[in-house]
């Protein structure tokens, strides 16, 4: 599987792979990223649609490798959940990994970790300039419709990251993927963190919770007669 399906009566993924025919897909991007990641390395994922895509990629061949935010929603956990990751295990290889819209919410932290006693990692940023989870949701409940969900296109994560000290780089194909993750690892061992900005065209993955994306129906049995007012605290 390469692409995102739509539901019945949405076109969004549809549409995002025609406004960027040559950009890459999440499922691609996230193929390229398996090529190369370590068996021994340990990750950490965030909140987000293309983090929940990627789930079903990474393998693992002992415990405690994968730290996810799971359902308590903390938006920016990738970063500072990774650093902590290197801290505890010094020799291990870290991985990070972050949609565009929650790791603005860990920016800041660039420019603490670039500092002589922080060890280096790798943080990827999937970017497509949308928060795509609310988007998925907004398509969903509101007829293919959505609104707020659209990131600044002019802000360069990789080039905030050679501001704060820290290598930058883009990637835009497959190739550029694979081979910018092999170099910020061999650049971690050897003690410089690398931020990896991966573009990607606006595809939408499955939502969180598939079960709650339905609009509200009248419960049978339940009258607003039967509601009590509640006390104030």
């Amino acid at each position: 599987m390469t692409n995102e399906e739509d539901d019945p009566g949405t076109t969004w993924n549809e549409r995002a792979r025609a406004a960027k025919p040559e950009w890459l897909s999440p499922r691609m991007v996230w193929r390229a990223i398996s090529s190369v990641m370590p068996k021994d390395a340990i990750i950490s994922s965030d909140i987000g649609n293309n983090c929940a895509i990627g789930n079903a990629y990474p393998t693992f061949e002992e415990g405690r490798k994968y730290l996810a935010p799971g359902l308590f929603g903390p938006c920016g956990y990738g970063l500072p959940a990774v650093v902590g990751a290197k801290i505890g295990c010094p020799d291990t290889p870290v991985i990070g990994f972050s949609g565009d819209g929650a790791f603005g919410i860990a920016v800041t932290e660039l420019t603490a970790i670039g500092r002589d006693e922080w060890p280096a990692v790798t943080m990827i940023v999937f970017r497509n300039y949308q928060w795509g989870a609310e988007k998925r949701n907004s398509t969903l409940w509101f007829d293919d419709n959505f609104v707020g969900t659209e990131l600044d296109e002019n802000v360069n994560y990789s080039a905030l990251a050679e501001a704060c000290g820290l290598k930058g780089v883009q990637a835009r194909t497959m190739d550029e993927v694979s081979s910018s993750l092999s170099q910020a690892l061999v650049d971690q061992a050897a003690g410089k963190t690398t931020l990896i900005e991966i573009l990607i065209n606006q595809e939408l993955g499955d939502p969180f919770r598939r079960d709650a994306m339905k609009n509200p129906v009248k419960v049978a049995g339940i009258s607003k007669n039967d509601m009590r007012p509640q006390k104030g605290a």
